[in-house]
């Protein structure tokens, strides 16, 4: 279908175009002109941050060795208590509220005896065989040990403070302070290096201390490594791993042997730089709005005659939906004389559209107008609804009925002499009366579409006139709609199957799904006569569809792991369903998910399908028959098309319409046709199928005309699954 914009919607793309562009130019030179100062600025903050934290933890770290000191200073050994010592009592006093520090005690190396505040000592436990202790032993003076994890249940890590005790310059034992190495990492925390920045401590080679703690990327570990063996210390630096950039700044902290590094990709700050290029263009573009805005409320009067011009069709020069309601509102209803509003719409536009170029409909489109225009009276206008609607508006004379209205069908049902050829149009026309059938225009164009929805699709070139009647009509079909929508959710669509059968060996070679419809909202059974036109006209008829699919391939499944030997099941697809955007995908993610084989499913397709969009339906059906998908077409011979397609399309059966096979042994014309449709088929190599079969004289009339197998309540009306399985069990029994 071809796409027409009016001149205003241009006008107003073209405005936003160049607004678009304007600010896609001013940001590109912004973002160029900022991003190095942004950078640097960025990295400024984070290596301000950094530095506050080692600081901090420096701080932490000074006082921490100086408290421990003091404690070894003082500790009385003559007390065996060790809440009598003075240093002990001293260092409480002085630090009651000490959040880092976990245990406080010593250790004597003759006999190992350990005193610790608010720690019961495990039994058969030996400080003198710990790691912290013996390294401190060795050192002989105030030292921060590595990271380990306690001998609690807890497992919680520490880092261990010693400083060694002496008497008569003698080393006798270790004081011992032990720091909750949850608390380092608190406040390694407080830096805020974004989401993707990290902060944790490295020991002197470069390895992660406590590295499942800190839960640290390795790559970014071996990073680490490759800036320690460079000698890097404090400062920013870029090291590529084998995923991103990085930018690092290390720091060392005093009496410990670690290192803090903080590390933030390069995409974390450009991130941050896009962030503030387009918060400034944001606001930019705000107040772009607002001022453009308060020009236009300040000068609309001036722009008023422009924009009366735009709302013309760029095609027909006629005014627009909204642009006609206004001067219908304005210039004819409130004189209350009666009037005649007109839906005019073109039925077979979809086919014109996909058969012409657009400059051959643009053409017909004019011609269509010029006609109208001829038939209508003085007091009259006429403007487009839709590419393929226009609509009119008339006053009423006092002996005019439907005379008008003969006239402009019989004008409009003429061949149109287009570009060399000629052009077939189907149309169908809603009327509805004023003030009769409506006060206001809302009104009127409601009711007129109301009467247009009655007209069978069947006739052509013909009017219908509102009633209330046709009102009821649509209320109920209004109804149903809404009734559909809450059924799809409420899964109250089921699916019956009915068989097909092989006239010469009886047997049941296929089924066709049929969808059935109970609905609780309206308490009653919907036939598909009902809801599938309505589904059709309103877009349920894909999610319908999309459902439909489901159910038999979940079926299908069901059979084939009962090993109920159906070879071939049939879903009716609406040429809804097959031209929009994912059908294809959805049936292969339905083949993977119920593990059911494309052989095992027939696609049934109308002409219409066909007729909507010929060159999309090709390709879409040649994709499905080269999965393995069977593609039928159904109800063949209604339409006047077919054997335009029987030779493009990848078709495998043809289904011969119920209106040929009723009284098929009394009618002696439908005989020939049907007897040409099996000859044609079978040259052609395709299977025919007659559905509809209700009698055995019509069943052996088809069988003498090479048609075998059938479908109908001949064999057997529509079952639901429970049904099927003991009608296929009955059949192989007898």
């Amino acid at each position: 279908m071809m796409l027409r914009i009016s001149n205003k919607n241009k006008l107003i793309v073209s405005f936003v175009a160049l607004l678009l562009v304007g600010l896609l130019a001013s940001t590109t030179v912004a973002y160029f002109h900022v991003k190095n100062r942004l950078e640097v600025a960025i990295q400024q903050e984070i290596q301000l941050k950094a530095n506050l934290v080692a600081v901090k933890l420096n701080y932490l770290t000074q006082k921490t060795i100086e408290q421990v000191n003091h404690f070894a200073l003082h500790l009385d050994l003559s007390d065996v208590e060790l809440e009598q010592h003075p240093g002990f009592e001293y260092f409480l006093k002085r630090h009651p509220n000490h959040n880092g520090l976990e245990y406080l005690g010593y250790v004597m190396d003759s006999d190992g005896y350990y005193g610790i505040a608010n720690w019961q000592v495990p039994v058969g436990y030996d400080p003198r065989n710990r790691p912290w202790y013996i390294e401190g032993k060795k050192a002989k003076t105030a030292r921060f040990g590595k990271p380990y994890i306690s001998v609690d249940n807890d497992k919680q890590p520490l880092l261990a403070v010693t400083s060694p005790i002496t008497q008569h310059g003698k080393f006798v034992g270790l004081a011992t302070a032990h720091l909750k190495f949850d608390y380092v990492l608190a406040v390694l925390s407080d830096i805020d290096l974004g989401m993707a920045g990290k902060a944790f401590l490295v020991d002197q080679d470069g390895n992660v201390d406590l590295p499942k703690i800190q839960n640290v990327d390795l790559i970014w570990q071996d990073e680490v490594k490759s800036i320690i063996k460079q000698g890097i210390t404090t400062g920013l630096r870029t090291a590529t791993s084998s995923s991103e950039q990085l930018f690092y700044i290390t720091n060392s902290i005093d009496h410990i042997a670690s290192r803090i590094v903080f590390a933030v990709p390069k995409a974390a700050i450009s991130q941050k730089i896009y962030q503030d290029t387009l918060t400034l263009l944001i606001k930019f573009l705000l107040i772009y709005i607002v001022v453009m805005f308060a020009l236009y409320l300040s000068n609309r009067h001036l722009l008023a005659p422009l924009f009366n011009y735009l709302e013309l069709d760029s095609v027909t020069r006629l005014p627009s939906k909204k642009h006609f309601k206004q001067q219908i509102t304005q210039d004819f209803l409130p004189f209350n004389i009666p009037g005649r509003l007109l839906i005019i719409n073109m039925e077979n536009f979809n086919r014109i559209t996909a058969a012409y170029p657009a400059t051959t409909v643009n053409l017909l489109q004019n011609k269509i107008k010029e006609r109208i225009q001829l038939q209508l009276t003085e007091r009259s206008l006429l403007g487009n609804f839709s590419e393929s609607r226009y609509i009119a508006y008339y006053q009423l004379s006092e002996d005019d009925n439907k005379q008008l209205l003969t006239a402009l069908t019989s004008a409009l049902s003429k061949l149109y002499e287009v570009a060399g050829g000629e052009i077939y149009c189907n149309f169908r026309i809603g009327v509805c009366d004023f003030p009769e059938h409506g006060n206001d225009i809302e009104t009127l164009i409601d009711n007129a579409f109301s009467a247009l929805s009655s007209i069978s699709r069947q006739q052509n070139n013909t009017f219908a006139v509102f009633t209330p009647q046709i009102n009821q009509q649509f209320s109920d079909v209004q109804k149903i709609h809404n009734a559909m929508t809450k059924a799809l959710h409420a899964e109250e669509f089921t699916m019956v199957y009915q068989p097909q059968i092989n006239r010469l060996s009886e047997e049941l070679f296929a089924v066709e799904a049929l969808v059935r419809w109970h609905s609780k909202a309206l308490n009653r059974t919907v036939s598909p006569v009902e809801f599938i036109p309505i589904a059709e006209s309103n877009g349920l008829m894909v999610s319908l569809g999309e459902n439909i699919i489901r159910q038999v391939f979940n079926q299908v499944a069901q059979w084939n792991k009962q090993g109920l030997n159906i070879a071939k099941v049939s879903i009716n697809i609406s040429p809804q369903q097959l031209l929009v955007h994912g059908f294809y995908d959805n049936l292969m993610r339905c083949i993977n998910e119920f593990q059911v084989l494309p052989s095992q499913i027939e696609l049934e397709i109308t002409e219409t399908s066909l007729l909507q969009d010929p060159n999309a339906s090709i390709e879409i059906l040649n994709k499905l028959s080269q999965c393995g998908f069977s593609i039928a077409i159904d109800d063949f011979g209604t339409g006047y098309s077919s054997l335009e397609y029987l030779n493009t399309m990848p078709l495998h059966k043809l289904k011969i319409d119920r209106s040929f096979v009723i009284d098929l042994d009394k009618k002696t014309k439908s005989a020939v046709l049907v007897k040409t449709i099996i000859a044609m088929a079978n040259n052609l190599g395709l299977e025919v199928l007659a559905e509809g079969v209700e009698n055995e004289a019509e069943a052996n009339t088809l069988q003498a005309l090479g048609c075998d197998k059938i479908q109908g309540y001949l064999y057997s009306k529509p079952l639901n699954a429970i049904d099927l399985a003991a009608y296929i069990a009955v059949r192989q029994n007898t």
